[in-house]
């Protein structure tokens, strides 16, 4: 079945492209990483833009206690997503290994779970908000 990250077009799977056509307005969009201080359960969110993979590994791969958590960080992509609170954006970054497109709207779950303590970051469900 066809990644709801990809761009790319769809297969000639004809039961594939039909899903495609008939998904509910908010549809589960997988897991992603996301520090403790900047989660905000169904709170809607946009995709700004993608960190370079350089930051992106630079920033999962320097515990504070120098524990390795993530053995492969280059494997997460990094994004920079804003809120709108009280009409101030707030920019946070987010990390998932799939491809998220940039200018997506989507909402974090309530599901959140700690992956990681030494690292301060939650993995938690996020949805696409069409």
């Amino acid at each position: 079945m066809r990644d709801e990250f990809d761009t790319e077009p769809p297969s000639t799977d004809r039961s594939a492209d039909f899903s495609a056509l008939v998904r509910p307005s908010a549809q589960p969009s997988g897991s992603v990483l996301v520090f403790t201080r900047d989660f905000y359960p169904n709170v809607p969110f946009r995709i700004v833009s993608q960190l370079p993979a350089f930051i992106t590994v630079s920033i999962l791969d320097e515990p504070p206690d120098d524990v390795q958590v993530i053995s492969q960080p280059d494997e997460y992509n990094g994004y920079v997503i804003t809120y709108e609170f009280y009409e101030t954006p707030v920019f946070v970054f987010l990390f998932s290994r799939r491809y998220l497109p940039t200018g997506g709207r989507f909402r974090f779950a309530d599901d959140a779970t700690y992956f990681s303590a030494n690292l301060d970051l939650l993995e938690v469900s996020v949805t696409r908000v069409e």
